[in-house]
């Protein structure tokens, strides 16, 4: 019987991982972005059709300017207005500064259970990606907000096959982290 949980290093990990924002200056090598996609590839997924899509930008990509002018798009769209030079400056500095961006997609079927499937499976291989940044000393911060929904990422990215949007992953070293708690597994479960 297993007694004693916390010396185990992968509920360690678990533990540890955190949805970062602010991240350091420090660069993140190619490297180290091609370990956490080949953590990514090895999550489960049925019937071992590899569903996952991954588009990663550099930190000197200029399709950051696209990805900046589409996050100001979406937000003027969403508040019926244009932005503020200011309000545009700081979004512009925000995409830039950010370490690496990893866009995860999914493949669509003509079947609603394999989308399904599919999706379950690209959500497993962000959170490998997770754990493998936090194990690296790195961190993955995971948002479905406004990045995500930029109306022409297809076209910035020439995605061509049907794929649904699970997240963006945003890689970096963290400025800082944060203790966090979770409610007892027994509050949240039936033992029959």
């Amino acid at each position: 019987m297993l007694t004693n949980y916390s010396k185990f290093n992968v509920l360690n990990l678990i533990k540890g991982r955190r949805n970062t924002k602010q991240f350091s200056d420090e660069d993140i090598s190619v490297e180290e972005i091609e370990v956490l996609l080949e953590a990514a590839v090895w999550a489960p997924n049925h019937r071992n059709n590899e569903p996952w899509r991954f588009f990663t930008v550099r930190k000197e990509s200029p399709i950051r300017n696209d990805i900046a002018t589409g996050i100001i798009a979406l937000q003027e769209i969403n508040s019926k207005g244009k932005l503020p030079d200011l309000h545009k400056k700081r979004i512009i500095e925000d995409v830039a500064r950010q370490p690496w961006l990893i866009f995860v997609y999914s493949e669509i079927s003509d079947q609603l259970e394999i989308t399904e499937e599919n999706y379950g499976a690209v959500c497993c291989a962000i959170q490998n990606m997770q754990l493998m940044a936090t194990a690296m000393g790195l961190s993955a911060g995971w948002s479905t907000g406004g990045i995500s929904k930029i109306k022409n990422l297809d076209k910035i990215f020439g995605i061509e096959e049907p794929l649904k949007m699970v997240g963006v992953l945003t890689v970096g070293y963290p400025e800082s982290t944060v203790e966090k708690t979770r409610t007892h597994y027994n509050d949240k479960t039936n033992w029959l």
